[in-house]
């Protein structure tokens, strides 16, 4: 079980200010965060743990060094002998009382349904039980008001709180308690409120909950499978067909809207974690409820004549309520910041009248990541991650455009998965994603204020149906890019990228995240 050392006092105004600058002004930290644990002298002189693999550097075994040194060192005449004390009686110790092992699940930013702690031997950290020193409580709270930018959503302000009650003998943490709430100059509205606790009623349990609520005017729908256009040329077309032509009023409006969709979207959501046997396989329950109303504040329904409107006229509203059961293993060093291990992961879910469901689908994913440094400090690190994902039966488009499983993510296309295109641009019932990202902790030390490079390119495979494909049955989706970011005391991070892809004419799209996509 990994050990964490408790810090104490503010982390500084000249950090904050250091926040404030990246992004190139695009997110701005107000307020520091004020980790109100207590430091030991020793932690600050420590510094970053030794690497095994460097043990060879340090060693004498032959004693070739100091023979050396005492054959070229004035000859002295040698001391008389002292007097050895008399031998003592050996008294040993009584056995430590061991920790509750107790499995974590990094379900921290509604990306994952869990994963297995890593041992202490694992995460190569010195051994022993360090105590708490000054009497404080392990807590480490951030509250943040930010401003960013995303091609889909437009220019943003956030506030971002988060508070981290740590304990001995629990990772990643034993509470977790983060509200958000955000506006953009689209009109998008996203709240949540999540809670989690770590170490349910002393047992190797990890409990989830959320309450959230989406609203957006600016949502995309280009229709179903690998080879949609969301061309101008096609909504032209679409929208003669229906009567409208360029002397209309409302036809540059009409235009706009043709690819888009609007709804208000309130969420409930409950997840379960349990690790059976310590080290070994881990069982994972979600349920998730929430109700789709079609329309936006004054307006209901679909945009007239858009081509959600002709693929959906009733706007998909009603409730959808689904049941996920699955099972990970997780082999990562850190749940936040993995910088070697791996993490595996399969899950069956379904929508069903008998959950109160108004649609009736199931669902299978199956994904895995990989994690190899590059670097003996482990600074540089390469990220790999694989998904299937399929979907059987009628499913809205919510869940044709998203993956669920130990992560769940919006896909092919957005901010996690297809970074470069347009949010959801590439729906359908059979998905086969791959990424990969290096990332490069270049500067600062652990546990302190980090900067953060990463280079990425993400591929996909997306299908409509299985007897209908929907596209090109050979068609790679790809896209690629940048970005930078910090990691900060023991649980933050921040990243700003930027996508590009040839499927949207390389036309860059922005991200700001407080997560790595995996």
């Amino acid at each position: 079980m990994r050990v964490r050392r408790s810090r104490g006092g503010s982390l500084g105004a000249g950090r904050a200010w250091a926040l404030a600058a990246l992004g190139c002004g695009l997110a701005c930290a107000l307020s520091t965060a004020s980790p109100a644990r207590a430091q030991t002298p020793e932690a600050d002189l420590a510094g970053d743990p030794p690497d095994p693999r460097e043990a060879w550097l340090a060693g004498d075994e032959g004693g070739d060094a100091v023979e050396s040194f005492r054959h070229s060192a004035p000859h002295e005449p040698a001391p008389p002998p002292r007097a050895e004390p008399p031998p003592q009686e050996v008294v040993l110790a009584p056995p430590r009382t061991p920790r509750p092992n107790i499995r974590v699940d990094p379900r921290a930013d509604r990306t994952t349904a869990g994963a297995a702690t890593a041992t202490l031997g694992e995460v190569g950290e010195e051994p022993g039980v360090p105590t708490l020193q000054g009497g404080n409580e392990p807590y480490e709270w951030f509250l943040l008001p930010m401003v960013g930018f995303s091609s889909d959503i437009g220019f943003a302000g956030a506030l971002l709180g988060m508070l981290f009650h740590y304990e001995e003998g629990y990772e990643p943490f034993r509470d977790k308690l983060q509200l958000i709430t955000l506006l953009t100059s689209k009109l998008v509205q996203f709240h949540e409120l999540v809670y989690e606790r770590v170490g349910l009623f002393g047992q190797p349990l990890r409990l989830e909950l959320a309450a959230s609520f989406t609203a957006t005017p600016v949502g995309h729908y280009c229709g179903l499978g690998n080879q949609v256009t969301c061309s101008r040329e096609e909504a032209e077309e679409g929208l003669r067909s229906q009567g409208w032509t360029p002397s209309d009023d409302d036809w540059d409006q009409r235009l706009g809207d043709y690819y888009r969709f609007r709804v208000m979207r309130p969420l409930l959501r409950m997840a379960l974690r349990w690790a059976p046997v310590p080290d070994g396989i881990e069982l994972t329950m979600m349920w998730e409820g929430q109700y789709a109303f079609s329309g936006y504040v004054g307006e209901e329904g679909p945009y007239p004549g858009s081509l959600y409107a002709q693929d959906y006229p009733d706007g998909e509203e009603g409730f959808m309520s689904e049941l996920r059961l699955g099972a990970v293993m997780d082999r990562r060093n850190h749940e936040r910041r993995p910088s070697r291990g791996w993490v595996a992961g399969a899950a069956l879910r379904g929508s069903s009248f008998l959950l109160g469901s108004d649609w009736d689908y199931a669902g299978f994913n199956l994904a895995g990541a990989y994690y190899l440094p590059m670097s003996r400090n482990e600074r540089l690190v390469l990220a790999m991650r694989g998904v299937v994902d399929l979907i059987h039966g009628d499913a809205p488009t919510t869940a044709l455009g998203s993956i669920g499983g130990f992560w769940n993510d919006m896909a092919f296309g957005g901010q996690l998965i297809g970074r470069g295109v347009r949010g959801r641009r590439y729906i359908g019932r059979i998905k086969v994603l791959g990424q990969t990202e290096v990332r490069w902790a270049m500067w600062g030390e652990p546990g302190d204020f980090q900067g953060l490079l990463v280079a990425f390119a993400d591929a996909g495979w997306i299908g409509v149906d299985y007897d209908d494909f929907g596209g090109e049955l050979n068609q790679i989706l790809v896209s690629f890019g940048a970005g930078a970011g910090v990691y900060w005391g023991q649980s933050f991070l921040l990243r700003f990228d930027v996508g590009l892809s040839a499927l949207e004419d390389f036309e860059p799209q922005f991200y700001l995240s407080l997560k790595h996509p995996y």
